[in-house]
């Protein structure tokens, strides 16, 4: 069998081993008396299938793995119209090509010619009604970062044939997962497992160690489809995670190191739910108002503007050498500079051409749209603190600290912008438009001041209170930079947000500088 060693979680294929074991399974009685009133039956399966199919050994290179003698699989079938299970014994093994020929017996009488039969392996992954195998959550419920048997989970059909005492096999018993081993450069145990979850943040397993391990074997749910997928352990009160897109083939193993990084991670089962609005402290769990935020003796430093796994959330940003996978935007709840301008001269093109936001369209492309590579790019020039001030500001900002293993502060580009409004006003896709004000809609505004009143009074900077320009990170020409006006000053129509251009070295005592960072 082949092993694949994955290139990074981005292009993740993870999961489960199956293993071999066979003193993990439990010997059961055959369910049938050895008389007359019983015929014995039995049938041929092909050699499992895929690049693991049932582990039987692991020497540190290779998963080898077949059929072998005594493996027990049940045989579920309808007896009288009673959903019924017979036991199914290994009796031999093909040396040559790994068929197994099983057997089993079933009654007399009561069993129609061509019934239908299910065919489930191991015999303990039959349901206990005996309609089929457990379901993906039963059977991953208790995995201990071991190689256990019943982790390679197959499933087939056949019809039995009373005339012939013989089981057709129509689908050969399939893996049902994949098996992964991981190295990890945190241990898990009993009190720190390893969570795992998809992308719509459902916890697909735990794995929960009874003693402290760094290369845990995994099994998951295998698809053959792209999916996003997300591990965490939570260390010392610090949430370690890894996530990215991953098509993993069922019968497959896999083996992959995972560095995790202190990102604050998918939603955990223990941890709350993130949504829109939401506070982030500056310990990088999520709160629901400044409550929480005192309760933990933290500090709460954004409020969660936009959820998304694309390029507006800086996925496949390089942060400290490592790709950076995005989830999200978390606007900074206070301003970390005013009345700055983007740079002290222009006639210089920083981004190029393409990059140059002057229109809709260009408000809503998802194509050079990091803030995060433009602020680095601005901020890390020779003078840039007097050069580039707006930018080295965001940057630089220690009134409040951002999370460890977030992207830490950065300047907006004109795009994230349009996407934090739309996530924390509510807005739909559509709504921006060039210089000129696109919406009156106080409730938009209104949404976008209580996310932020969360955190309590004295702790945020108002963002609705006046006339007040927003700086970006985007260039509208060699002369020309992006703002986002925000105007609340009365009832009247110019309540809302706008986006135009201006001098470079515009100065006004309405600029501000709102940091964010990607998490």
């Amino acid at each position: 069998m082949k092993t694949k060693n994955l290139l990074t979680i981005a292009a993740l294929t993870l999961m489960t081993a199956a293993c071999s074991n066979d003193d993990n399974l439990v010997q059961q009685p055959a369910e049938q008396p050895a008389d007359n009133n019983e015929i014995t039956v039995t049938a041929t399966l092909a050699p499992k299938s895929g690049d693991i199919t049932r582990a039987v050994a692991y020497n540190g290179t290779t998963i080898t793995s077949s059929w072998a003698e005594g493996e027990q699989i049940a045989i579920l079938f309808d007896i009288s119209g009673t959903p019924s299970k017979r036991i199914a014994e290994v009796k031999s093994v093909d040396i040559s090509d790994g068929a197994a020929t099983i057997e089993f017996t079933i009654p007399a009488s009561g069993v129609a010619d061509g019934a239908n039969a299910k065919l489930v392996y191991p015999a303990t992954a039959a349901k206990d009604d005996n309609s089929g195998a457990k379901t993906f959550t039963d059977l991953l419920a208790e995995q201990d970062g071991t190689l256990k048997a019943d982790l390679d989970v197959r499933v087939g059909a056949g019809t039995i044939n009373t005339s012939t005492n013989l089981l057709t096999v129509t689908t050969n018993p399939d893996a049902q997962f994949a098996i992964f081993k991981l190295t990890l450069n945190k241990s898990i145990d009993a009190t720190h497992p390893l969570y795992i979850y998809d992308g719509t943040d459902n916890l697909i397993s735990t794995v929960t160690p009874t003693s402290s391990m760094g290369e845990p074997y995994v099994a998951m749910p295998a698809t053959g489809n792209s999916a996003f997928y997300s591990f965490v352990v939570d260390v010392d009160n610090n949430k370690y995670y890894k996530s990215g897109t991953a098509t993993i083939n069922p019968g497959y193993f896999y083996t992959q190191v995972m560095n995790l990084a202190a990102r604050y991670p998918r939603a955990m089962a223990s941890a709350t739910k993130i949504d829109l609005g939401s506070l982030i402290g500056q310990d990088g769990n999520i709160y629901a108002n400044a409550a929480g935020i005192t309760a933990a003796s933290t500090t709460a430093v954004a409020a969660i503007a936009y959820i998304g796994t694309d390029n507006f959330t800086e996925n496949g940003t390089m942060v400290n050498s490592s790709a950076f996978t995005g989830h999200g935007l978390a606007l900074c709840l206070k301003n970390a500079a005013t009345n700055v301008a983007w740079c002290n001269e222009y006639g210089t093109s920083e981004f190029g051409v393409s990059a140059e936001v002057k229109d809709v369209a260009a408000l809503k492309r998802s194509e050079n749209v990091s803030g995060y590579t433009n602020t680095t790019t601005l901020a890390t020039k020779t003078d840039a603190a007097t050069k580039y001030p707006a930018a080295y500001q965001a940057k630089n900002y220690t009134g409040l600290t951002a999370p460890a293993g977030s992207t830490g502060w950065f300047l907006p580009s004109a795009q994230q912008w349009v996407k934090m409004i739309e996530g924390l006003g509510g807005l739909a896709d559509g709504a921006p438009v060039w210089d000129s004000w696109f919406d009156n809609n106080h409730t938009a505004a209104d949404k976008w001041e209580a996310a932020l009143a969360k955190a309590g009074d004295g702790n945020y900077h108002s963002m609705t209170e006046g006339y007040l320009r927003f700086a970006s990170s985007s260039e509208s020409s060699v002369n020309g930079t992006v703002y986002l006006i925000v105007y609340a000053m009365d009832t009247g129509d110019n309540y809302g947000f706008n986006w135009r251009t201006d001098n470079k070295t515009h100065v006004s005592g309405n600029d501000r500088v709102r940091p964010i960072f990607a998490f």
